[in-house]
């Protein structure tokens, strides 16, 4: 009946009719693009979160420019996760209706030739905004990104283990080049770190297979070439355990080196140090304790996606923080 009535005033009121079918554009849009971005966002805001909260740190940016600085911080952050996401769910369906069947390209909600003007859209556009809202090398960057998507999800899909976790570690790097030049535009003698880097590239280069465990089924469906595919059930937790293991001993070598500039004493740390210790070990704790002892689909998913996420997190705080403070005693 309601919706009768307002088709009824529609026809009387061409321009209430437009404005209620641009609201409903709209609104549609908004509903498709959080659909697209849901999977991958948790990764790509809190790499991008944990990366500017530590850029920020170095810097010594005070909370009132922190805040100011959020919404560009927003924004190549939701370029970064949609530049990545429509090109990656265009050419990857069949792997999606299997492993991801709500997004929004096999649920029938976005068709794959809408799909396709978008990734072309917001390809051609997302480095030309980066150029005129940032600077050069936001814009540079941001092309760099998209053809390191295109090698791997595009053409010529390069499908190796190996390939896969250097293509997460360096999409990481690339994304906190991002946020480096974004933080150039307001902090012209601004200069990168280059420690957090290093740590968050090999960290994932040997960590990242992390992903592989809860979307074997689809994997194997499309011949995709994970390592937990190619080493075999047989080996599977062989894998998990040596996983678990260089994750808790580059947890035990990062707490140490606090230690060692800390006068070799833990009585000597700082309280911000020690505390994010705590939070370092403890998370590292849970994730390797969850891929030996909850080896299921679902307990792998909320590995990855939480777990391991919050453990990568509470490392780069820790180090971060750790070298600020050590320079300072």
């Amino acid at each position: 009946m309601v919706s009768l009535k307002m088709e009824k005033v529609k026809k009387q009121d061409p321009l209430l009719s437009a404005i209620v079918t641009g609201y409903s554009i709209v609104l549609n849009e908004i509903n498709i693009t959080l659909s697209l971005l849901s999977s991958n966002w948790t990764a790509h805001c809190g790499n991008s979160a944990v990366c500017f909260s530590a850029r920020s740190l170095s810097v010594g940016i005070s909370l009132e420019n922190f805040a100011r600085l959020l919404p560009g911080v927003a924004m190549m952050t939701f370029a970064f996760s949609y530049a990545f996401d429509i090109a990656n769910q265009a050419f990857s369906v069949e792997e999606d209706a299997i492993n991801k069947p709500d997004r929004p390209i096999v649920s029938g909600r976005l068709s794959i030739e809408s799909a396709y003007a978008r990734w072309f859209l917001t390809w051609t556009s997302f480095p030309v905004v980066a150029h005129f809202m940032v600077n050069g090398s936001a814009a540079t960057m941001m092309i760099i990104w998209e053809l390191w998507v295109l090698v791997f999800y595009v053409w010529p899909k390069l499908d190796h283990w190996a390939a896969r976790n250097l293509f997460t570690a360096v999409g990481a790097i690339i994304q906190l080049s991002l946020l480096d030049a974004f933080l150039t535009r307001f902090y012209p003698d601004y200069l990168a770190d280059t420690s957090l880097g290093y740590l968050l590239f090999w960290w994932l280069v040997l960590t990242i297979h992390v992903q592989e465990f809860h979307d074997m089924e689809g994997d194997r469906a499309t011949g995709r070439r994970t390592l937990p595919l190619l080493i075999g059930p047989r080996h599977h937790l062989t894998l998990r355990v040596a996983t678990a293991t260089g994750m808790i001993i580059m947890m035990v070598i990062n707490i140490l080196r606090a230690r060692a500039e800390c006068s070799h004493s833990f009585y000597n740390m700082p309280t911000e140090i020690f505390i994010l210790a705590v939070i370092h070990l403890e998370t590292m704790a849970v994730v390797a304790v969850r891929l030996i002892m909850m080896r299921w689909k679902e307990a792998d998913r909320l590995t990855y996606k939480y777990y391991y996420t919050l453990a990568t997190y509470a490392m780069l705080l820790f180090s971060s923080v750790m070298e600020g403070v050590t320079r300072e005693l």
